[in-house]
């Protein structure tokens, strides 16, 4: 395929790159769960990475545009998982307390789930920012760098960006 502009995707596929390769990622680690955490992180960050590079590689965009594609789609899955996380565990907190409590302290169980939910929620949701951020950023500044370069020097780059 030739890097004319001509045969350029529109700068405003970025959002597709970004919002697609972060879906694609997070379906990708639920379907490989049983490997491991370790497994299912590295393979969301070389699928975001990969769409970073791509979003510039094969777009008329700007790397700041791409940037903030990635910039919002970072956003919107972390206050996704916040939203999932904190609801799975005020979900699971109270219905351990009501288990353990026979149904005598719904009220505080719920409170302190809810709590719990918040805390975990955080603390996920700026785990997945940072890490959609950082791939997503990495892989579109790399894919801006060798834009007008082949193929094997754009495939050199793209697997520095998913390091």
């Amino acid at each position: 395929m030739s890097t004319s502009t001509s045969t350029k995707l529109s700068r405003h596929t970025t959002w597709l790159f970004a919002f697609g390769s972060i879906a694609t990622g997070i379906v990708a680690s639920y379907a490989l769960n049983g490997l491991g955490q370790k497994v299912t992180a590295a393979v969301y960050f070389a699928i975001v990475a990969i769409g970073g590079f791509l979003s510039t590689y094969m777009t008329q965009a700007r790397v700041r545009g791409a940037v903030l594609s990635f910039l919002a789609g970072a956003a919107v899955a972390a206050i996704a998982y916040f939203f999932l996380v904190s609801h799975l565990m005020e979900s699971a907190t109270t219905l351990a307390t009501d288990t353990v409590s026979g149904g005598q302290a719904t009220a505080e169980g719920a409170k302190a789930g809810a709590a719990m939910g918040r805390t975990f929620g955080i603390f996920i949701a700026a785990i997945v920012f940072l890490e959609t951020i950082i791939a997503g950023i990495g892989g579109a500044i790399a894919g801006g760098k060798t834009r007008g370069q082949g193929g094997l020097a754009a495939l050199s780059a793209l697997a520095k960006s998913a390091r």
